[in-house]
């Protein structure tokens, strides 16, 4: 069977799933069915809910509703089936959208969050101008000269990394360092990595939700929501640090056996070791030292801007009388230090080499057409009809928001944890606006989604990127092994998530 003709059998499949699924959901004229008609109304430029009611159980509206859906799960099947058909399968779903006239093609494009697509583009490309001043391997170079011998401190330090340039950066440009320190600490010591490499990928993930530039979940959420950099340094940094402290004590006091291993592959292999960090400082270090400096102050500079983003935009607005939205100001800090780089360290001739190279351009096309289906989603009364559903769960807060996190993190486990939380960030903020819960349920969904993804090897991009490295190195991840260690400590992560929430409900 030709890929041609399955393609269009899993659109068919898809169709009649979609059909169903708008068909058998009837949004009724009570009190939520009538206050999601209303903001439904609001969405699509209608004034009456009672008509919008009508609108959305229509044989038309049905019908549109179908086809925007079965778009938006062909998209997710083709992720899941093969990473590398996301983008294409992406693009063939906005075609028809056009065609058969769902959304005007002037609403998909307003649609797209242009300041997170400027950010993504901005913090891609200072990525690329750190790693090119030298400034991660000296960081991995300088984990190994501190903690030789001690496989305690190795490990503190390797997942702290992990967890601090996933929480600065974001979770790609970190999993691929971090890996590829692991993949190098393989050659010295002998032994298999496997396990640590593991372990670096959740310490990975679990940074990545500290801040809302670590993650394209935390920036979607964060641009989406228009919420201010302040409530997650409240809600998302201390659970992250909580969690990570958890996944290393775990670690440390259950996979003692691991630790074991490693702590005698550390003591065979000191003089290795001794011979690798001597050669980079004598070699790399001292020729690079001016840049290396360059590049750890243009990181320090940029993680505190964008800490500070609400109070800098805030003075901003006072000093020069105009306001300014603090998430377009966010979307240029990146830039700021770019041209700092340029104007200390980087020649100008070489930025368009370094964008080429550091921007995966594949994934912000995947990123802006993502938008645009779920924005079609929105468009016709999918979400509304879904969140409709939702209400008959619960209307109590509380389990309303552990079924978030549970339901986002489950899915995110085998599915791109991205598009699972740009299906579900339109529930909940619809949720939020007919007063059904609060801005919790946004940490809800990005707890579960970057959790979540710990659980699978393909639960998310990082997960995705350090298998990749490692089957280069001919060093094959199967899921028993990933399960075994990841597992227990996900679940231990998700069941902090919940209390966190709870206590953040009605303690904090």
């Amino acid at each position: 069977m030709n890929t041609a003709l399955k393609l269009m059998l899993i659109l068919i499949l898809l169709l009649t799933v979609s059909y169903i699924v708008m068909y058998i959901i009837h949004v009724d004229e009570n009190s939520i069915g009538l206050n999601i008609a209303s903001h439904w109304c609001s969405e699509i430029g209608l004034n009456s809910s009672v008509s919008c009611i009508y609108m959305l159980n229509s044989s038309h509206s049905i019908a549109v509703q179908s086809i925007a859906l079965m778009l938006f799960l062909f998209v997710i099947a083709m992720t899941v089936i093969r990473m590398e058909w996301r983008v294409g399968a992406v693009i063939l779903s906005i075609v028809p959208l056009i065609l058969f006239g769902v959304v005007q093609p002037q609403q998909l494009i307003n649609s797209v969050s242009w300041n997170l697509i400027m950010f993504l583009i901005g913090s891609m490309t200072l990525a690329g101008i750190l790693k090119g001043l030298g400034l991660f391997r000296y960081l991995a170079m300088l984990i190994l000269r501190i903690s030789r011998g001690n496989i305690y401190l190795l490990l503190a330090l390797l997942t702290m990394l992990s967890f601090a340039l996933a929480a600065v950066l974001d979770e790609v440009t970190s999993i691929i360092y971090v890996t590829i320190l692991v993949l190098e600490l393989r050659n010295i010591l002998k032994v298999n990595i496997l396990p640590l490499l593991i372990l670096t990928v959740l310490a990975t993930n679990t940074g990545s939700s500290a801040l809302p530039i670590g993650n394209p979940i935390g920036v979607y959420i964060l641009f989406s929501t228009r919420m201010s950099i302040s409530m997650f340094i409240r809600y998302a940094l201390p659970l992250s640090i909580i969690n990570y402290i958890v996944l290393l004590l775990y670690v440390v006091f259950i996979e003692r056996k691991t630790v074991s291993l490693y702590r005698e592959a550390l003591e065979k292999s000191g003089k290795r070791l001794e011979v690798y960090i001597t050669s980079y400082y004598s070699e790399v270090y001292n020729a690079k030292v001016k840049r290396i400096k360059i590049g750890v102050a243009i990181l320090l500079a940029f993680i505190l801007m964008v800490a500070f983003n609400d109070f800098i935009v805030h003075s901003l607005t006072n000093i020069l009388g105009v306001e300014i939205d603090p998430h377009g100001f966010l979307s240029f800090i990146p830039y700021i230090f770019i041209v700092l780089s340029i104007a200390l360290a980087v020649p100008l001739d070489e930025l368009t080499m370094i964008m080429e190279r550091a921007v995966e351009w594949s994934s912000i096309v995947f990123f802006i057409m993502l938008f645009m289906l779920s924005y079609t989603l929105t468009y016709t009364g999918v979400m509304a009809k879904l969140a409709y559903a939702f209400s008959f769960i619960t209307t109590t807060q509380t389990i309303l928001l552990i079924i978030m996190l549970i339901s986002s993190s489950f899915l995110s486990s085998v599915l791109d944890n991205l598009s699972v939380i740009v299906a579900f960030t339109p529930i909940a903020m619809l949720f939020k606006n007919i007063g059904l819960s609060n801005d919790l349920i946004y940490f809800s969904l990005l707890f579960g989604g970057v959790f979540g993804g710990n659980y699978t090897p393909v639960g998310s991009t990082a997960n995705i990127i350090a298998i990749s490295l490692a089957e280069k190195r001919k060093i094959r991840v199967t899921w028993r092994e990933w399960l075994k260690i990841a597992m227990p400590i996900t679940s231990i992560q998700i069941a902090i998530s919940a209390i966190w929430i709870y206590m953040n409900t009605y303690i904090i």
